[in-house]
């Protein structure tokens, strides 16, 4: 059975997001209503295998700051900077893109999206 690799992204980013920002942040699979002031969400974006105990699987992380485009591309550039030093395994980690401006299309909110690539085992 393969690892849940959206649940280990928001259980790293939990653990290593504190004491990097100054505000709260929501970690969510979802987009809460009301919008929180700072959310990060985290979505199963697919996966290919590597081996036949590895797995490639894509994460699709957006940052999301209502009314402050500055502080959502801050967010993010602090996202990506934690899931750069993600280590998972002994010569795998996680592998992020870099975040793009792409605003909310239903709501305007400022959001900043990349693609965390997660390489990971069959659990035992």
């Amino acid at each position: 059975m393969w690892a849940d690799a959206e649940k280990m992204t928001l259980d790293y980013l939990a653990a290593a997001l504190p004491g990097r920002l100054d505000e709260d942040v929501v970690l969510s699979t979802t987009v809460p209503s009301p919008l929180p002031d700072c959310l990060v969400r985290v979505m199963s974006s697919g996966s290919e295998r590597r081996t036949i105990v590895h797995r490639d699987s894509r994460i699709t992380v957006e940052c999301w700051w209502p009314g402050d485009e500055s502080r959502a591309s801050r967010l993010a550039e602090i996202v990506y900077e934690t899931l750069d030093e993600w280590e998972l395994l002994p010569a795998f980690d996680g592998w992020p893109s870099g975040p793009y401006p792409q605003p909310d299309p239903t709501t305007g909110c400022p959001r900043y999206v990349m693609t965390c690539v997660v390489r990971h085992r069959t659990e035992t």
